[in-house]
């Protein structure tokens, strides 16, 4: 099988990159031919990377290659697109015959609509988390459980990799030091990783313990980017300028494996207090490594940790994607620190080992191999075959203006209010039924801008493309989104739709199931948003109806056996 991946290069240290690393070099192994679109790469090139993976750059657009993605769709053919980034700049994807797999990591709720119309166009979704599945669930999108991957033969517990990165650091860090340290990426507003909590708990530690030998790690980008907090200023602010540490200028987004490695067993506690977060790999990094770790237990981080370390969240917080993040409760958080700190000076050496050793275990079913094996194979195994709606010999463009030259060269019947060109071949007004069209008459009927001019109950237009529409046909609407501007500036318009609208008419839905308003029903097979409006595809639910020849065949042949 030919797989397009869609994410960081296998190069890069990102989450993203080390995930994409492995699994592209374990679906090679299965003998797929793997590509790697990795937009944020390079541009206008290729690389080999491993047997059976090649690494193509982008097209200089954004991080989600957008600009890029159809170049590639058709030069390569790919039976099947992996997206492996978060899905709310994925504007480009789904809209192929290719099945679109995309990778679902939900980190807040509920889903914005922009991404829910996104994630309605992919063939299959992908949840890291079983919260996430959740959410999706709640909002009509089923998903499938595909935790990230672990390499737990390099993140492990080693004394040697802790004593080694703690001499290391300027100035080296003392065996009798507790150190607290944290890993992300410091970016945006509001403090997506809540590294501005992150200073108050420690601020609140280093209170109630002033003699004590406690430092604390920051494995970020201090000063921030896109509207970040600035930590160098608030460690200033806070007072906590002489036990706060970052990387050095190389890092953080230059570190490897290894150094990450031997930083999480440098750490005493590893500290967590994000907002939101669609599953949290340097959670179980560092977990596995045996540091214990103190969390902000909201979204997918409360799976991945050991009760005793889960602090729930004080409150939630509506941001401006129209979502709610979740506040980390820092008197809470700080209780959890303090018990960390009291087992670390308490117990002995043995018993301190111990302990590792049980945290480490929690995280092996995140091993990469047992991840593949009981996760991406089913994946791999069940592609979604191609969709293509609008194929059929018979189709029919409902309102066509002044494409109507262009429509009927692809072979559609036209059709207007008014014959006002030679190249419209039926004109009706739509608001009189029946229209003039025999039962089961096309395979592909297209009514774009259309629907949200008519004046009629919207179930007897919805009934009447039931009626002519064949059993196997689709039926595509594109129309306008109540309140926006596409509707209120058209004089003429007289309804708008939300992305839920024709959920009525699929009894699969839970809208269908609840309200029944027609024996003619559908089924939803895509709902989707675009740059100008909504987009609904709809297949009848009806049996065929054979011909009399078919059934004279049928009966020949039941006569002769």
């Amino acid at each position: 099988m030919k797989i397009l991946l869609v994410s960081d290069g296998p190069f890069h240290t990102t989450g993203y990159g080390t995930q994409i690393d492995v699994l592209s070099r374990k679906m090679a192994a299965d003998g797929h031919k793997v590509f790697v679109y990795a937009p944020g790469a390079f541009h206008f090139a290729e690389t080999s990377w491993a047997d059976g993976i090649t690494v193509l750059g982008g097209w200089g657009g954004d991080r989600w290659g957008n600009e890029g993605l159809i170049n590639y769709l058709l030069w390569l053919t790919p039976d099947v697109v992996i997206t492996w980034l978060d899905c709310q700049g994925l504007t480009a994807y789904g809209w192929t015959p290719v099945p679109t797999i995309m990778w679902a990591p939900i980190d807040t709720t509920p889903i914005p609509m922009g991404e829910v119309g996104i994630l309605n166009r992919a063939a299959h979704l992908l949840s890291p988390s079983r919260w996430g599945q959740e959410v999706l669930a709640s909002q009509g999108l089923e998903s499938t459980y595909v935790p990230c991957g672990l390499d737990t033969d390099l993140f492990d517990i080693d004394d040697e990799a802790r004593k080694r990165w703690r001499a290391a650091q300027t100035p080296p860090i003392a065996e009798s030091t507790f150190l607290v340290g944290m890993v992300g990426l410091n970016s945006g507003s509001p403090d997506r990783k809540g590294y501005g909590y992150a200073l108050d708990i420690m601020r609140r530690f280093m209170d109630a313990y002033p003699d004590e030998d406690i430092q604390f790690y920051l494995h970020t980008n201090a000063e921030g980017d896109q509207g970040a907090i600035n930590l160098l200023e608030l460690r200033t602010t806070l007072g906590l300028g002489g036990v706060m540490h970052f990387p050095p200028p190389r890092l953080p987004f230059g570190a490897a494996a290894g150094y990450m490695r031997d930083m999480y067993n440098g750490f005493d506690v590893f500290l967590h207090t994000s907002l939101t977060e669609g599953f949290g790999l340097p959670v179980i990094e560092a977990q596995s490594c045996g540091t214990p770790a103190v969390v902000n237990a909201a979204t997918s981080i409360s799976e991945l940790v050991m009760n005793g370390g889960k602090a729930k969240p004080l409150t939630d917080m509506w941001v401006n994607t129209t979502t709610k993040i979740f506040v980390p409760d820092v008197s809470a958080m700080l209780k959890k620190l303090e018990k960390e700190y009291r087992r670390w000076k308490e117990d002995a050496p043995e018993k301190r080992l111990r302990r590792r050793k049980a945290i480490r275990a929690t995280t092996l079913r995140f091993n990469w191999d047992d991840v593949y094996e009981r996760y991406w194979r089913p994946v791999l195994a069940d592609i979604p075959a191609p969709v293509t709606w609008d194929d059929g010999p018979r189709k029919l463009m409902l309102g066509a203006g002044g494409s109507a030259k262009q429509d009927k060269e692809q072979g559609f019947v036209t059709h207007d209010l008014d014959k006002f060109s030679p190249d419209i071949d039926v004109a009706h007004d739509l608001t009189i039924f029946p229209w003039p069209w025999d039962d089961d008459s096309f395979d592909y009927v297209q009514m774009v801008d259309v629907i949200e001019h008519l004046r009629p109950h919207l179930v007897q237009t919805v009934d009447e493309l039931w009626r002519i529409t064949a059993p196997d046909g689709y039926v595509a609407i594109h129309t306008c989104e109540a309140g926006s501007w596409q509707l209120m500036t058209d004089p003429t318009h007289v309804r708008g739709f939300t992305l839920d609208s024709f959920d009525y008419f699929d009894p699969d839905t839970d809208w269908g199931r609840t309200y029944t308003y027609s024996t003619r029903q559908w089924k939803l097979c895509m709902k989707t948003v675009d740059s100008s409006g909504l987009l609904f595809v709809l297949q009848p639910r009806k049996e065929k109806k054979e011909d009399a020849r078919s059934e004279t065949i049928r009966e020949t042949a039941t006569a002769i056996s």
